[in-house]
């Protein structure tokens, strides 16, 4: 049974004024409901919950910005995934909350408690729904951004795809093509189109991207970057159609 990761950035899931758009949790709900279906595993990861607080509480002034993140975090948790709760129950499913530190894949009793916690929710069918956990992370326990978080469930779970859903077409030449397939002959080549900057309303950008894919494709995990706002884009990809930018794993 193949088993993939979904990485769903703060950017698709989110209007332009930061809440959540529901309208596209409903499709990317359906589109994972169909991966299940084919026979996949799929876990989730997922931004949005401090844009969801955002859209839920006003803060008196004078909290730090830390606080501040830690109490949006906190509250738009529980929105997003009773949001996500909502839409798997309609089509006879259920999802699971998984909140991550980096400290928990140091650990190694963490990692294993964490691994075992996956394969069981995987086993019931359950969809495993991954955020880092911002409530309590500080500084030293951050990723650099759920990009990062995504590569560390990808290993964990040996993985066959990472499949990342962002705002672009995958990785865009000079011309604004999209670049559709990465190997090692040519990913220095494609390295020099990487924007360094970060993405709006989150800590991630195709740098972190890129970093992600490019390591993982070396461990022989194939990696997609594709605009999740497309209509059908994961259903498309499995089907073998050709759409954002594909890393290759290597092989041997």
């Amino acid at each position: 049974m193949k088993r993939i990761i979904v990485k769903i950035g703060t950017k698709v899931l989110s209007r332009h004024d930061g809440t959540l758009d529901t309208g596209f949790l409903v499709h990317v709900v359906e589109q994972i409901v169909h991966l299940r279906k084919t026979g996949m595993q799929v876990v989730v990861v997922t931004s949005g919950a401090v844009g969801a607080g955002k859209s839920l509480i006003t803060l008196r002034d004078g909290l730090s910005e830390t606080v501040c993140k830690q109490v949006y975090a906190a509250v738009g948790q529980v929105k997003l995934m009773a949001t996500y709760a909502e839409l798997f129950a309609k089509h006879g499913y259920y999802c699971a909350q998984v909140l991550a530190t980096k400290e928990d894949f140091r650990d190694d009793e963490h990692y294993l408690n964490m691994q075992n916690c996956f394969e069981g929710l995987l086993h019931d069918s359950v969809i495993p729904m991954v955020n880092e956990n911002d409530a309590v992370a500080t500084t030293e326990l951050l990723f650099t951004d759920n990009d990062e978080l995504a590569g560390f469930v990808a290993r964990q779970l040996k993985a066959d795809s990472l499949v990342i859903l962002t705002g672009t077409d995958g990785i865009l030449d000079d011309s604004k093509k999209s670049i559709r397939e990465v190997t090692n002959s040519n990913i220095e080549d494609v390295a020099r189109y990487i924007n360094p900057d970060t993405s709006t309303g989150g800590r991630g950008g195709m740098a972190s991207k890129f970093k992600v894919a490019r390591e993982l494709a070396a461990e022989g995990i194939g990696v997609s970057i594709v605009r999740g706002t497309r209509p059908n884009v994961l259903v498309e990809l499995i089907s073998g159609v050709e759409t954002g930018t594909r890393f290759l794993p290597r092989v041997g």
